[in-house]
């Protein structure tokens, strides 16, 4: 049935209703009705099978696109044979019933030419964020009559990223210092602070002999050394709480996604900045990015956010250890929060006793008594799921 289109499908249920009203009477002849309709099923089914060719078929698919926004697929189709391929359409195979593609084709691209290329696209908008694969592409003729779909099969293989959808934020409120990072820049970039020499001055007693900068000596008849920056930088650690219960899971997922949301809208504004940026989720799986200054763009951090999803097992202890063994170098946690208890509270007092800044954002309704975390974070802010919505500017 799938083959059919809904000119076919309505000449296959004439043929089964005209047999079925014939009951087996002599007098009715609704039997040769039905028959006539098979015949030309049939012939449908024959020519499309002949008239088939294969073409070649390339999608232009985009790696990542936002959540909620549209954004076009597109296919490139030649005939590099000698015949004319006739009625083609195309199917995309994989995405959600969601975005109408399942079980239809289009678009229509008519008839082919030996050597023509034609274009065809879909407009699409992904409801969800995640990581969709988009399987294969069905080239489908329905040539004679437009009764009967054959097609051959393009395996694509791609894979599609939906990043959550985040208002940008126009100032994010957090405080910073600085700390020296053992590898310094090379590690990052050369963006800002630069392991290169700044300049050249005149040799001390108890300068190395290494740094003599030997160009500058011969040209200038006497000795001189190079002159280096220290290797200090801001690194923000951004810290997503996954932890949800069984129960929790469906009832609070608007909170999470959320949260996700407000996640990558802080990652956007802290990319904007000379910082880098170590992402830190525990979900079904450990997620630890490093990124920001080159060494990492911000769809790397989106492409994590973009895949995590709760963890109905406390994560803390999974999390915690790894957190705390990168928080030397760290100038400032931003904590982002489902809840409050005393594993959070750990957390949180841990982070502080090795000397970085907190910040801290709890999102959701009716938390309960968030008594104590002030003496760690004071300040701290708290956001329901709809003024995320709705677009947050500050933080």
């Amino acid at each position: 049935m799938e083959r059919l289109t809904g000119s076919g499908t309505l000449i296959f249920y004439m043929g089964l209703g005209s047999n079925l009203l014939n009951g087996g009477s002599a007098l009715f002849k609704g039997h040769l009705l039905a028959c006539a309709l098979a015949a030309v099923l049939l012939v449908s089914m024959v020519a499309a099978r002949l008239a088939r060719r294969r073409l070649k078929v390339t999608p232009l698919i985009p790696e990542r696109v936002t959540q909620g926004q549209p954004f076009e697929i597109a296919c490139r189709v030649e005939n590099e044979g000698k015949k004319t391929a006739n009625d083609v359409n195309l199917r995309i195979l994989g995405l959600p019933r969601s975005t109408g593609l399942e079980n239809e084709f289009g678009p229509y691209l008519g008839n082919l030419e030996p050597g023509q290329i034609k274009t065809g696209s879909w407009q699409l908008t992904l409801p969800k964020r995640g990581r969709y694969a988009v399987q294969a592409i069905h080239q489908a003729t329905v040539f004679p009559f437009g009764l009967w779909r054959d097609w051959y099969r393009h395996e694509v293989g791609r894979s599609l990223l939906v990043y959550p959808k985040f208002h940008p934020l126009l100032t994010l409120d957090m405080p910073v210092g600085r700390k020296y990072q053992p590898g310094g820049m090379a590690l990052t970039s050369n963006v800002g602070d630069s392991t290169e020499f700044l300049s050249v001055r005149e040799f001390r007693a108890g300068d190395s002999l290494r740094m003599i900068h030997w160009r500058s000596w011969a040209r200038r008849g006497k000795p001189v050394v190079k002159e280096f920056q220290e290797e200090f930088f801001c690194r923000i650690a951004l810290v997503m709480d996954t932890f949800l219960s069984a129960q929790e899971v469906k009832e609070r997922r608007a909170d999470f996604e959320a949260a996700i949301s407000l996640a990558a809208a802080i990652s956007d504004q802290i990319s904007r900045d000379e910082y880098v940026i170590d992402l830190f989720a525990a979900g079904p799986e450990l997620y630890q990015l490093q990124a920001g200054r080159s060494l990492a763009y911000l769809e790397n951090v989106l492409d994590i956010l973009a895949c995590v999803e709760p963890c109905i097992e406390p994560a803390f202890q999974k999390l915690e250890p790894i957190l705390l063994d990168g928080l030397e170098n760290v100038t400032t946690t931003v904590v982002v929060l489902l809840a409050w208890d005393e594993a959070r509270m750990r957390l949180l007092r841990a982070v502080t006793e090795r000397g970085c800044a907190l910040k801290v954002i709890f999102v959701g309704e009716n938390l309960g008594d968030l008594s104590g975390v002030d003496d760690f974070a004071p300040g701290h802010q708290t956001l329901t799921a709809q003024q995320i919505r709705q677009g947050v500017d500050r933080l």
